[in-house]
This record gives structure tokens, C-alpha cells and sequence, in this order.
């Protein structure tokens, strides 16, 4: 088991381990599927919390073996007892403006591709803070 997480560390973005568990892999033809879900371990935060549910964000990373890695994000979100507020973890896991892994959309970038062309059919996912 040790091997498979570390070939893991290794094939998913940086510090993924850190903070999710992988609960599926599926090869589904040209695509990879990986289902992560955030490890329970709220944010500090000067209020009681309380677990809500999760949020659910599906990120394109770098192809394997010629297939598209789609990487679905199980984010755990919590409840402040008093205030009703919503709160995450600060995690970032897109670039900016897109659907793709950070690393993975400064690649595209590098190679000469522009963000209209690096966004593609993600061009209309903005992001939401906190």
C-alpha cells in the first residue's frame, strides 16, 4: 500500500495527500476519473463549527498515457454555530478563472497557449471564495 500512495504522490498535484483521500479511480475509455474527498480537519476558526456537507468541483490535470485526468474534488464545508456563516479550508486547487490544475494551466501558458485557448470549455467557471 505504501508503494501505490507514493506513486500517487507523485502523479497527483502537490500536497493532494496532505489533505484529501482518494476514494475512486476509474478508467472510463480516453478518461481517467480520480475521486478525492478532503480529510475532516476544519479550519481554525474563532467559532464553534459545525460539518454541513460537501462541495463537489471536477478539475482537468495532466493526461495519462494519452487519456484525460479529471480530478473530482469532495470539499468538506463547515457551519459557524452563532454567525450561520459557510466556511472551507483554503485550498487552492485551480487556476484562476479555470477548470484546470494550477500547474497544469501554467504549462498550457508556457507552451505559448493563451488563457482564451488554455480555458476552453471551462472558459465560464469562476471560482468562489470563501
Amino acid at each position: 500500500m505504501e508503494n501505490v500512495l507514493a506513486l500517487c504522490s507523485v502523479l497527483l498535484p502537490k500536497d493532494t495527500l496532505i489533505y484529501f483521500d482518494i476514494t475512486d479511480v476509474s478508467d472510463e475509455g480516453d478518461e481517467i476519473h480520480i475521486n478525492l474527498t478532503e480529510k475532516n480537519s476544519p479550519p481554525r476558526h474563532q467559532e464553534k463549527l459545525r460539518a454541513r456537507g460537501f462541495k463537489t468541483i471536477t478539475v482537468s490535470d495532466f493526461p495519462i498515457r494519452g487519456k484525460r485526468v479529471l480530478l473530482t474534488y469532495h470539499r468538506r464545508y463547515w457551519e459557524t454555530e452563532q454567525t450561520k456563516q459557510l466556511i472551507t479550508s483554503d485550498l487552492p486547487l485551480v487556476h484562476t478563472g479555470t477548470k484546470l490544475e494550477r500547474d497544469f494551466a501554467e504549462v498550457l501558458k508556457k507552451i505559448g497557449r493563451d488563457d482564451a485557448d488554455c480555458l476552453g470549455e471551462y472558459r465560464d467557471f469562476i471560482p468562489t471564495s470563501r
